[in-house]
């Protein structure tokens, strides 16, 4: 059985994109693709920060507030051990909920808002979400995939006493708000080979498909290509890895 673990607030529409007259279109044999004229990040309003109740000894479904930041943790989760070991690392290590090296413990499409994260692992803690993404914690972070041209840089969402640092939370935020962003149709032409095209192409049709409300289905439709299309249908988080071009930059692992 699935347990929802956050709940980052949904606004039901997922961009704020209003289509005009100079919209410009990449016309393929039976097919249509839409593209902003420039690059637009849809987004929804960010709304105040809720948790809901996952634990399955937990008898409410009631939101919980979340832990203010510059408030002391009570104690690390569980899945934090690494990040208590005072030995010296040379380059910082990522949090235990983001790793690539084994089966993902949360369940997260790319495509979805973070409010939809799910995970079969009892006794995640709630905790874990705000802790810091990596060990050391460090400011930002910079995230790249094979498929995707642009490098992705996570900030803290919210100023901390003793500094700021990334979260596991942000990891998960700013990857949906940054992959949600719009691409132009240069950036569309400038592929390497029509079968990515047709790949990407295929990706959106997929994305727009799977939303139930005709309304939804059409506003999403309409917003045209995004970068999460990039990623050509692979869009289960599998984790992040150092890369190899620098200890700063992290590679994003989909499936």
């Amino acid at each position: 059985m699935s347990h929802n673990l956050v709940d980052l607030g949904r606004d039901g529409k997922l961009g704020i994109y209003a289509p005009d007259k100079s919209d410009t279109y990449s016309k393929m044999p039976g097919k249509h693709v839409r593209f902003a004229h420039t690059n637009v990040v849809h987004s929804p309003a960010t709304p105040a920060l809720s948790f809901s109740s996952f634990s399955p000894a937990s008898s409410s479904s009631a939101p919980l507030t979340p832990l203010s930041y510059p408030m002391i943790l009570p104690g690390p989760s569980p899945y934090a051990r690494a990040f208590s070991q005072p030995k010296i690392v040379k380059s910082a290590r990522v949090h235990a909920l983001l790793q690539s090296s084994g089966p993902p413990l949360l369940n997260f499409d790319l495509r979805q808002p973070p409010s939809t994260i799910t995970s079969h692992h009892k006794g995640i803690s709630l905790r874990a979400f705000a802790e810091p993404a990596t060990q050391p914690p460090l400011p930002s972070l910079v995230i790249i995939a094979p498929h995707l041209p642009w490098r992705l840089t996570v900030y803290p969402s919210h100023a901390r006493t003793h500094g700021a640092y990334v979260t596991v939370e942000d990891v998960f935020r700013e990857l949906y708000d940054m992959l949600r962003t719009n691409i132009s149709a240069q950036e569309y032409h400038s592929l390497p080979s029509e079968v990515e095209k047709r790949k990407i192409t295929a990706a959106y049709e997929q994305r727009y498909r799977c939303i139930c409300g005709s309304r939804e289905y059409e506003d999403e439709k309409r917003r045209g290509v995004r970068r999460v299309d990039f990623l050509m249908g692979q869009t289960r988080f599998m984790g992040l890895s150092p890369s190899e071009s620098s200890p700063d930059v992290w590679l994003l692992h989909s499936t």
